[in-house]
């Protein structure tokens, strides 16, 4: 699909910095894995991997919007709000409306890295 893409934008709050979190969802919406896939090469990573295209902060607050959010250690206390802007290569879902909402949701809104979306 010669080089098209698909930018999703997202009202994110994050207990990380708005960067990991951008970093967090363009990975886990394309080539990122828990552990290491056979047959996986740097190239095939590149040729698919989403992007972050760009990082908008809006504010910081005290509590997360949704209950439950889990924080680690380091927390420092603050929710950091913004828009992530990520795109993604046409050729990881082709014409299919259900593989194009995988992509740009999927598994989000059960990531450790967000306490809204």
């Amino acid at each position: 699909m010669n080089g098209e893409r698909v930018i999703a934008v997202y009202l994110a709050e994050t207990p990380l910095s708005l960067e990991q979190a951008a970093d967090a969802i363009a990975g886990e919406q394309s080539t990122g894995t828990f552990t290491a896939v056979p047959g996986e090469t740097a190239e095939l990573k590149e040729k698919h991997a989403a992007v972050v295209e760009f990082i908008e902060p809006l504010e910081e607050v005290d509590a997360p919007s949704l209950p439950g959010a889990r924080v680690s250690a380091q927390h420092d206390g603050k929710y950091r709000r913004g828009r992530i802007a990520v795109s993604f290569p046409m050729h990881n879902f082709g014409p299919s409306i259900p593989n194009l909402l995988s992509a740009v949701a999927g598994n989000l809104y059960e990531m450790r890295e967000m306490s809204g979306l």
